[in-house]
């Protein structure tokens, strides 16, 4: 998630039920942003730094915790 705060993204974006994800391509060449409702957005048990391993390398490094 990178803008959880509504009041902060452009006009006709904001809604009190919208958040902006960023979902980078491998290898951080570039990547989507998209909006999304919140109801679709869960929070992760994981640092950043695991989600951005676990994404670029779409999944083949796993994460330190499992479960």
């Amino acid at each position: 998630m990178t803008q959880a705060v509504s009041q902060r993204l452009p006009k006709g974006l904001q809604g009190k039920d919208s958040t902006l994800v960023y979902l980078p391509l491998s290898y951080m060449i570039g990547g989507y942003t998209v909006l999304l409702p919140r109801s679709a957005v869960r929070p992760l048990d994981m640092s950043m730094e695991e989600a951005m391993r676990f994404t670029l390398t779409a999944g083949v490094t796993g994460t330190k915790t499992l479960g």
